[in-house]
């Protein structure tokens, strides 16, 4: 009987205390608090798409040029009595900003020595002698030139025309002087050209005939001309 009443004072202390619940399992701890989140950070985007400019000029040409410098040889033939020889020449070309930049002014100067060789008979000199005619042609000209293609293209004819300077100097020997005999004159003529450049390198390999025309009147030469055909190959550097 006192063992029985112990007992029932043990469990009436535990079911009555604090926090303590007999047969009742211990609760789950409650979830710990969700991090705070961290705050954005405005990232900028970086574009890689490159704009132009409305206002900015287009690009250039492949192969786009101002300035060439031109220097050839040429075969040259006479219109007149005098006989064929070559001819050096050297062309500066300015590309004019029109016409897509296919209108060129060319400086042209060219330098040649045709000659003929002859003879006569004169009694004062003890009847037949021989002469040499020596003709010194250096030609100034100024040329408009109309390119029909535009730059980048690979294979460009162009044609041309202007006026021409003409500086000439005729010497004269015979057999029966040794003296040499001089006359010299400017004359004014002109000048059509065609021809072709071809890209090779830095510049372009060019071909070209020209057709040149000038009085000539001196006294050894009689009333004739200055004129030639010639046929040449060249090299423009282009800058």
């Amino acid at each position: 009987m006192r063992i029985a009443t112990t007992i029932t004072c043990t469990l009436l202390a535990l079911s009555t205390a604090p926090g303590t619940t007999f047969g009742q399992p211990t609760p789950a701890p409650a979830p710990a608090p969700a991090p705070a989140p961290a705050p954005a950070v405005n990232s900028v985007e970086v574009s890689t798409t490159t704009t132009t400019d409305a206002s900015s000029p287009p690009p250039a040409a492949a192969g786009q040029w101002s300035i060439g410098i031109a220097p050839r040889f040429a075969v040259t033939v006479p219109t007149s009595k005098l006989g064929p020889m070559v001819v050096g020449g050297l062309g500066v070309d300015f590309v004019l900003p029109v016409a897509e930049r296919r209108l060129l002014v060319a400086f042209d100067v060219t330098l040649t020595r045709p000659s003929y060789d002859g003879s006569g008979s004169d009694p004062r000199v003890n009847g037949a002698y021989n002469y040499t005619v020596k003709e010194t042609e250096l030609k100034l000209g100024l040329d408009a030139v109309f390119r029909f293609f535009t730059a980048d293209k690979a294979f460009v004819p162009y044609v041309g025309a202007g006026p021409v300077i003409h500086l000439l100097r005729t010497t004269e020997t015979t057999s029966f002087a040794p003296a040499e005999n001089m006359e010299q004159s400017t004359k004014l003529g002109f000048e059509l050209l065609g021809g072709a450049d071809y890209r090779l390198g830095p510049g372009m390999l060019l071909g070209e005939l020209r057709l040149v025309y000038s009085g000539l009147d001196h006294l050894f030469t009689g009333n004739t001309n200055a004129g030639n055909v010639s046929i040449g190959v060249g090299y423009r550097f282009v800058f």
